[in-house]
């Protein structure tokens, strides 16, 4: 399995390439950017996995949003980053992952105009271009070093930390950042499934930490027969288990935030006091 993912992913990444600077943006129904592009790998996933493994489920952004429970199911997002894609910028790629009874056991995540490609299988350790990885421990922490957040964590939460921020605009390259030693942390106020099924793994398997940011409903195993179209799950990701709790408290929701709170209490998760 871990060969049909990694040719699968050669060739969406091939697609991805081939549109890039030339795929038209349009806009889904809750205001997100879709591209051709988005849609025709999307197509080519689900060709491929219905062919190779009929009875394998299939989770993806631009399709199949309702996890049926199938045993072993694809989980995809065919391009992480569509908004850097559409404005011609570099961090976007494929975020592939295999779940075994809702949980990841395999990811794939291929950035192909960075040259990067991180592969993971459950208790086989992270590879980064084909190389063992591991976390690199953060040493002694400095303002120099950098933590990711998407654009809703830099509008809606106040981040008190030493650490500078960077927005990059992928979910998926944000959290296997923090594997690769790029970034110390990385914080996801509102990915879906797709956005974190592979980095999950990448990550818990080169020994970084990643957990919810919140308490509440548990992110796996997926449960069957539920829409995942527009459930979110704030996590946040660190190099060690000391600086994940350095920048968990120091996350605090700015005023004005109360949309951003409606949104998370209503799919239960609780703000802190």
């Amino acid at each position: 399995m871990l060969s049909f993912a990694q040719t699968l992913t050669d060739e969406a990444s091939q697609c991805l390439t081939g549109w890039f600077g030339k795929a038209a943006p349009g806009l889904k129904r809750d205001g997100t950017i879709v591209t051709e592009a988005d849609l025709e790998v999307d197509r080519l996933v689900r060709d491929a996995v219905r062919t190779s493994y009929p009875d394998h489920g299939l989770l993806t952004e631009e399709s199949t949003q309702v996890f049926e429970g199938a045993a072993m199911t694809w989980v995809v997002d065919p391009l992480d980053g569509t908004n850097n894609f559409a404005n011609g910028l570099s961090h976007w790629g494929i975020s592939l992952a295999l779940l075994r009874e809702g949980e990841p056991v395999l990811a794939v995540l291929d950035f192909p105009l960075l040259g990067q490609r991180f592969e993971a299988v459950r208790g086989h350790g992270t590879r980064l271009n084909g190389q063992l990885l591991t976390v690199p421990p953060p040493g002694e922490l400095h303002g120099n070093q950098f933590f990711i957040t998407d654009a809703r964590g830099y509008r809606n939460l106040d981040v008190s930390v030493l650490f500078k921020a960077r927005l990059l605009g992928s979910a998926a390259y944000d959290l296997a950042a923090v594997a690769a030693g790029v970034a110390v942390a990385a914080l996801e106020t509102l990915p879906k499934i797709w956005d974190i099924a592979g980095a999950w793994l990448v990550l818990a398997e080169a020994g970084a930490v990643i957990a919810p940011l919140l308490e509440g409903p548990p992110i796996f195993p997926l449960q069957p027969q539920v829409d995942y179209v527009d459930r979110v799950f704030p996590v946040l990701a660190a190099g060690s288990p000391e600086v994940w709790q350095l920048m968990k408290a120091g996350i605090h929701l700015k005023p004005g935030a109360e949309r951003l709170a409606r949104r998370l209490q209503s799919q239960g998760w609780t703000l802190p006091q």
